[in-house]
């Protein structure tokens, strides 16, 4: 594999290890409705803001989110309005699997 290639390739895993966490999966999916400090996320998300805080640095630091600081308050936003089709592929997935995997469902 040429070195670009490995470079482009350990680039989306970054990212899709950023998005390997319940909680953060849910703040990208509350994010993709509305902008939101962090009080306002964890409130929404039921954990604390120190865990809600951490999560938010792992999703910025992979590109996923940015944040602008509003006088005292840091406002958290996604970075593109694609990032959403990243789960709804995710999701093609599933229902594309679902027929094989239903029986552990009945």
């Amino acid at each position: 594999m040429a070195n670009d290639d490995r470079v482009k390739n350990q680039l989306r895993a970054d990212i899709l290890k950023a998005l390997a966490n319940l909680t953060r999966v849910c703040i990208i999916e509350h994010l993709q409705d509305s902008s939101y400090n962090v009080s306002s996320l964890s409130a929404k998300l039921g954990e604390s803001s120190s865990i809600t805080s951490r999560h938010l640095s792992v999703l910025k630091s992979a590109g996923l989110i940015e944040d602008e600081k509003r006088g005292t308050t840091v406002i958290y936003s996604l970075v593109s309005d694609g990032i959403p089709d990243i789960l709804n592929s995710v999701d093609e997935v599933i229902k594309r699997n679902y027929e094989k995997y239903k029986v552990f469902f009945e």
